[in-house]
């Protein structure tokens, strides 16, 4: 392949500006696999169960729960649950301003260079990953995986680019699980 296919002596480019629905899937990713999500989505649900279980009993026995008690677990589960969606949305204020993404993976790393900085990352700074559909996710190896790198197949110049992707990722990192679902 030529360097304008996206390959240059066995790296991988790709070119895109992020989105929202990026960072959102990456984070919901994310959340499956680090101890901090998995304990956030369990007691998203059980505060969502909770108020609802309170605002059936209470209206069935005519009982006498504090509305602010009911209101809170009526707002604190939803609020919990959509968090990933709600932290994408702050990142990607700063994300969305940094332009277009180019991003050239190879053996020795990662190189992540927009219109205001460049980053590398070495496969032992974020050594797992995670793919949905539509990104490859690095995570750092810490058990919240707070260390993380999205990348966006849609910037891959040719198809066949997204399978020589996972090849060297496999090859480099370890693989934390995967999803199609989400973008």
């Amino acid at each position: 392949m030529s360097e304008e296919q996206g390959t240059v002596h066995g790296a991988v480019e790709l070119r895109y500006r992020p989105v929202l629905q990026d960072y959102s899937a990456a984070l919901r990713a994310r959340n499956r696999i680090s101890a901090a999500g998995r304990r956030q989505q369990v007691l998203g649900a059980v505060a969502t169960a909770c108020g609802v279980a309170t605002a059936v009993l209470t209206l069935v026995t005519d009982g006498d729960v504090p509305l602010p008690l009911l209101v809170a677990l009526l707002f604190c589960g939803p609020v919990l649950l959509m968090s990933p969606w709600l932290m994408a949305r702050q990142l990607f204020r700063f994300v969305g301003r940094q332009g277009e993404f180019r991003v050239r993976v190879e053996e020795s790393g990662v190189t992540v260079a927009t219109d205001n900085s460049t980053a590398v990352v070495a496969w032992r700074a974020q050594p797992r990953y995670v793919e949905t559909e539509h990104l490859f996710v690095l995570l750092s190896d810490d058990k919240n995986a707070v260390g993380v790198t999205v990348m966006a197949k849609r910037g891959a110049q040719d198809p066949s680019d997204v399978d020589r992707l996972r090849e060297i990722f496999d090859r480099h990192l370890k693989r934390a699980g995967s999803s199609t679902s989400g973008t």
